[in-house]
């Protein structure tokens, strides 16, 4: 019994049921083609408003939709005007930004990552981190510099050598 159990949560767990499907928004970008119409063939980034402009359809809203849901909604839309109309659409995610500072160095670094992952090898984030599309993140880099820890070599070196010569003097 126990085992069933365990194989029902994995289940239900690994289910696309609790899956976050990505909603599109202002600056992704989206290539549109119908399939047996080059005319229709189109690349467009979401506008800021959340809209894009289509061929044959005009202005459309866009953004809060799945690529499930919009596919559905142009299939409906380009059925006005086509038979039988079968799109592909593919997406490019707006970056992530990673603006990293380095205290060692005094210097501002920007990085666009065009994934989680890439988003996660730049700034050295804990994987743990829910780290999302079109975001900007900020971390800092290193320890500021510490004169004694950066130097304490030198200052024992050269104190031996002054005593060194002391001692030769005298």
């Amino acid at each position: 019994m126990k085992k069933l159990i365990a194989v029902l949560m994995v289940v239900l767990l690994c289910s696309p049921i609790f899956a976050v499907e990505y909603k599109l928004g202002p600056y992704d970008t989206l290539e549109l083609e119908v399939v047996n119409h080059p005319e229709l063939k189109t690349k467009q980034t979401v506008t800021p408003d959340g809209q894009a402009s289509l061929p044959l359809l005009g202005v459309i809203p866009i953004e809060g939709q799945t690529l499930q849901i919009l596919q559905q909604t142009l299939t409906e839309k380009y059925a006005a005007y086509l038979k039988n109309p079968q799109l592909t659409i593919n997406l490019t995610p707006k970056p992530i930004y990673i603006v990293q500072y380095d205290l060692n160095k005094d210097v501002w670094e920007v990085k666009a990552a065009k994934s989680v992952d890439e988003a996660q090898a730049f700034a050295g984030l804990d994987p743990t981190l829910s780290i999302e599309h079109g975001k900007v993140y900020k971390v800092t880099m290193s320890k500021k510099p510490d004169w004694w820890e950066s130097n304490w070599y030198k200052v024992i070196t050269a104190t031996a050598v002054l005593v060194g010569i002391y001692s030769s003097v005298k």
